[in-house]
């Protein structure tokens, strides 16, 4: 698959993560993990792995910095538009998987976030860069 411009767009609401807000070399794609069931070494230190047959991705990124009112508005509206369960912060995501060369689908979650104000006047606030993350079920 070619590669369309974007990293990150929300199948739900057909909506993506708004480039110019991503600090882009923050970005960073850990596709395909692996996980673990089971590993040991045994008497002669030889490694021994089971590892599961569903790899997961994670996604981080911050923002740049001095996001004001109108720039959160938009990204809070892409996100809060495209929950599967806004409670459990459930998404799903296309993304574009750089060890598959390809875009991929994953449903993920994501963690709590600290915003943290930089100034604030009568009518704006302005945040300083906020870091989003996005892990697989």
């Amino acid at each position: 698959m070619n590669f369309n411009g974007y990293l990150i767009r929300f199948p739900k609401s057909n909506k993506y993560f708004p480039h110019k807000l991503i600090a882009i070399d923050s970005y960073k794609c850990t596709p395909l993990q692996r996980t673990e069931i089971k590993a040991y070494r045994d008497s002669n230190n030889f490694l021994h792995r089971t590892t599961s047959p569903n790899y997961k991705t994670k996604i981080e990124f911050t923002t740049v910095d001095n996001l004001n009112l109108n720039d959160m508005r938009s990204v809070r509206s892409v996100l809060n538009s495209s929950w599967d369960n806004s409670q459990q912060r459930k998404i799903r995501i296309e993304y574009w998987d750089d060890e598959l060369l390809a875009y991929r689908i994953m449903t993920a979650y994501m963690p709590d976030i600290t915003y943290t104000v930089k100034t604030i006047s009568s009518q704006n606030i302005r945040y300083n860069a906020v870091t989003f993350t996005f892990i697989e079920y």
